[in-house]
């Protein structure tokens, strides 16, 4: 059985003598593993299509229970991330909180096209990288199932003090001074950029650019996102600013 489907290398390891077992990551089908036999050869079709980042249109064959490429049109492969360490570092980051989110089986689209965006952002902009990574992770969150609670305070449910709101990254968003003591304030600039960012597309990333609060957003969503996901991060994880 064949089928097609858009997807990304998330991750691939050598496999025997010319072989590589590669992870994929498609909007219909979740995580997807595959054997990419001869891969490793010079030759070979898929020897660039099975590098991490590569992302393109995939036919796969089913045999038994086995998935095997064979054939990619690429459609981008981010290949100047390859010459920028930061970036790299950035953008492994990104693959790692996608591999978190992919299960067999289950579509993704949502996640699938930010992860893209972001990528082309990190590969293509002069932006920042930890602000594209911000940015990736107040997007990527809300679409996991975790929008933190910015308007009203997570343990009380009041309105918080506006001199004195904290961002509980443990209870899961902000929080008055008297519920949340030993947690970090959160300046109105930050805590909107955290609100609105769920609220907009990736493609609006540019508008915060040089924007004073987006580094103390940054700070404070980073413990958010790592608290909620289990899964181990296979990535350095980027300075915040």
């Amino acid at each position: 059985m064949l089928y097609t489907t858009n997807a990304i290398v998330l991750r691939r390891a050598d496999y025997r003598d010319y072989d590589r077992m590669v992870t994929l990551f498609s909007p219909e089908y979740g995580r997807i593993d595959a054997i990419a036999r001869g891969s490793r050869r010079l030759k070979s079709p898929l020897v660039n299509a099975t590098e991490v980042f590569c992302a393109g249109q995939f036919t796969i064959n089913i045999t038994g229970e086995r998935h095997s490429i064979t054939q990619c049109d690429i459609r981008d492969s981010y290949y100047n991330l390859r010459f920028d360490y930061d970036r790299l570092i950035h953008g492994m980051y990104y693959l790692s909180l996608a591999d978190a989110a992919a299960l067999p089986g289950q579509e993704a689209p949502e996640i699938f096209m930010l992860l893209l965006k972001a990528l082309a952002h990190l590969t293509y902009s002069q932006l920042p990288p930890a602000l594209l990574t911000a940015s990736f992770e107040m997007r990527y969150m809300p679409l996991m199932g975790y929008l933190p609670q910015m308007e009203r305070c997570v343990a009380c449910g009041r309105e918080p003090d506006p001199d004195d709101v904290r961002f509980d990254e443990e209870k899961g968003g902000v929080a008055c001074g008297s519920c949340s003591p030993d947690a970090p304030r959160v300046s109105n600039g930050a805590r909107r950029i955290i609100w609105r960012a769920a609220q907009t597309d990736y493609n609006a990333v540019p508008k915060l650019d040089g924007h004073p609060d987006w580094p103390e957003a940054a700070r404070l969503y980073r413990p958010f996102v790592l608290r909620r996901i289990e899964r181990r991060i296979r990535s350095e994880l980027p300075d915040l600013p």
